[in-house]
């Protein structure tokens, strides 16, 4: 019976080790341990076959008590692992170092202690002796070794009572299921007790382990078989606290989708699992992941910076050689980040500025870059603003400033352009080139629009001595797109009394191609609602005639690159002129933004734009200096501005 039971456990060991090793879940300090439980789990039940084969042959004595000594040592060691493994799992979430040292001494304590009891047995015959003939005879200790598993046991549940709040659903349901596998064995033990049932009941619990904690659902993508993100962080936080010096490459492939579309995707499929495949095999001594998609991460010991230089070069010379599927040589469009852990404490910090590394090559149109201290300035810089962008009111320092913007034909001004302004603490201000690229790519541009808006229509209300003027808002294509966004939009204006007329919304050409036909759609609705709409910065990069003609436009604002210096108005007379003209006879109003002397607005005055911005007037100023300024500068001409 027992060496009927040790072999299906080995054959049972055999299977789960072939899955697990296959797949290098071995990675965490726990699942290291699995992996030993497993190997001495086999031999346990190795030298327990060997142990009752040789007890009915005619063995030498001395084999016997040595196989014996063997069968009676190992299993003990064995279950002690399993302890070890189970309390790593117990506080791998709290990161009780003491604990774990702690259980350490115990079962090491344990096992020490009977050790002992085994080696005496030689001369004492305590727990089994062996005849002259080969023939074993039972000891009054021969159930030493279930007393002491007991206590190891208590030691577990011990750190499960102190531990229990912390304990994750994977280890609740393990625990649960590895009550009936123990009161299985021990009554297999009552029923049957000429027969040892350790082996098999190792293996169980072994089995219920795997199936929680180490199954191929936790850990390891489907498709590559490669550790997935979660294993990513769990690798690096062990590395971390244990103050190793390490590196990582992030790779990322730019051209699947191109793949994809020529091979298909099963073939795509076929190929990342080959490049993940060479991609674990590229380092003896490095870890590869599956992060996501396209995305792979290889973790490798810091060397010095020769050896440094030498694995970076390899890893470009992989990302750039490409693969062969089907007789065809596919070309993979590679981009390798690279982080050097130096003093990096958290793990989600060390993925951020793999991440960043990584973004800042796509802005560089570079195929590999290293994490410098600049970057981590600048991305530490960005994550600040983000922080400061997700509470947009005035206690938080935003504030709405206008820039006036003069009127030609009426000698007065007549119009303002609405500006966003962030404050710090001590007064000094985030620029707005800074804050609103990171406001428009995370979304925050929605509620930043949204109290633009509130805030305008609010001084447009209250202030009397703003009778007349309209104001000017920029409308990031995100409101242009969205149907939803007249509603709310005539929600709020009607709530302040405002006349829809005196809004106008600005947007870049650039913008509104990314969906011309649905941006000018909504913007159809919103004209006939009485809004007017400015087309800025025309004359830079995208500027056609045809976005121009299909929109409902009111103004085009020509960028201040074409009038904002004197040298450059003379250089493009003829450009500005035809310009002005043209939107004239298409039935636009024309702002010149840029102006800044006295003989720029002259020259502009004389081509005939009908508007002129710029900081010769006035600078973008708070609601409180526009007062000031509008009852200063009332009824002046334009030679005494």
């Amino acid at each position: 019976m027992s060496v009927l039971g040790n072999c299906f456990a080995i054959g049972l060991l055999l299977i789960i080790s072939l899955v697990y090793f296959q797949n290098k879940y071995f990675l965490t300090k726990a699942a290291k341990y699995f992996a030993v439980c497993l190997i001495f789990s086999s031999i346990s039940a190795a030298a327990n076959i060997c142990y009752h084969a040789v007890i009915y042959t005619a063995c030498p004595g001395w084999v016997v008590g040595v196989l014996g000594f063997i069968d009676a040592a190992l299993p003990l060691f064995t279950t002690s692992l399993i302890g070890l493994y189970l309390v790593c799992k117990l506080i791998e979430h709290t990161y009780e170092d003491r604990h774990f040292y702690n259980a350490q001494f115990i079962f090491a304590t344990i096992f020490l202690i009977y050790l002992t009891l085994v080696i005496t047995n030689v001369w004492t015959g305590i727990i089994f002796s062996v005849g002259a003939d080969g023939t074993v005879t039972n000891g009054p200790l021969f159930f030493a070794n279930y007393a002491f598993i007991t206590i190891q046991l208590f030691v577990v549940a011990y750190f499960c009572i102190i531990h229990r709040k912390s304990l994750s659903k994977n280890v609740r349901r393990a625990l649960a299921q590895s009550v009936p596998a123990v009161l299985s064995c021990v009554l297999l033990k009552i029923l049957f007790t000429d027969t040892s049932f350790l082996v098999l009941g190792m293996t169980v619990l072994e089995l219920v382990f795997f199936m929680n904690f180490q199954s191929q659902r936790v850990g390891v993508n489907t498709l590559t078989k490669l550790n997935d993100k979660r294993r990513f962080f769990l690798e690096v936080e062990d590395r971390i606290r244990l103050g190793d010096r390490f590196k990582a490459f992030l790779i990322r492939i730019e051209n699947f989708g191109v793949i994809n579309d020529t091979y298909g995707h099963k073939a795509g499929d076929e190929i990342l699992y080959h490049f993940s495949f060479a991609i674990e095999r590229l380092f003896g001594e490095g870890v590869a992941f599956h992060i996501h998609s396209t995305t792979f991460a290889i973790i490798l010991p810091l060397g010095t910076e020769e050896e440094n230089a030498k694995e970076t070069e390899r890893i470009l010379t992989f990302a750039a050689r490409g693969l062969t599927y089907m007789s065809h040589d596919i070309k993979l469009d590679c981009t390798v980040a690279e982080h050097r852990q130096l003093n990096d404490t958290e793990a989600s910090i060390f993925y951020e500025k793999l991440e960043y590394t990584a973004e800042k090559i796509g802005e560089s149109k570079l195929n590999y870059a290293l994490h410098t201290h600049e970057m981590g300035d600048e991305m530490f810089r960005k994550k600040y603003i983000i922080s400061r962008l997700q509470h947009i009111d005035k206690e938080h320092g935003f504030e709405v400033w206008f820039q006036p913007i003069y009127s030609v034909r009426q000698g007065c001004f007549s119009s303002m352009e609405t500006l966003l302004r962030l404050r710090e603490g001590d007064g000094t201000l985030i620029s707005p080139a800074e804050f609103i690229p990171l406001a428009e790519k995370t979304g925050l541009i929605i509620p930043i629009t949204w109290f633009v808006i509130e805030e305008v229509c609010r001084a447009l209300s209250k202030n009397s001595w703003l009778d007349g003027m309209r104001a000017s808002i920029n409308l990031p294509m995100i409101h242009l797109l969205d149907p939803e966004f007249e509603t709310k939009l005539n929600g709020i204006v009607d709530s302040y009394g405002i006349p829809h007329e005196r809004l106008s919304f600005e947007f870049t050409e650039r913008v509104i191609l990314e969906d011309l036909d649905t941006a000018t759609e909504n913007m159809r609705r919103l004209a006939a609602s009485g809004y007017t709409f400015y087309l800025d910065d025309f004359g830079v990069g995208y500027s056609n005639f045809n976005c121009v003609l299909r929109l409902p436009l009111n103004t085009v604002k020509l960028d201040m690159s074409l009038t904002s210096t004197t040298d450059t108005l003379r250089e493009n007379y003829g450009l500005v002129y035809i310009l002005t003209d043209l939107f004239h006879d298409m039935g636009f109003n024309v702002v010149a933004e840029g102006a800044e002397t006295e003989e720029q607005v002259e020259i502009l005055r004389t081509y005939g734009v009908d508007r002129i911005q710029g900081y010769y007037f006035a600078k973008p100023m708070s609601l409180s200096k526009l007062q000031g300024f509008l009852q200063e500068k009332a009824n002046n001409s334009l030679h005494n501005l």
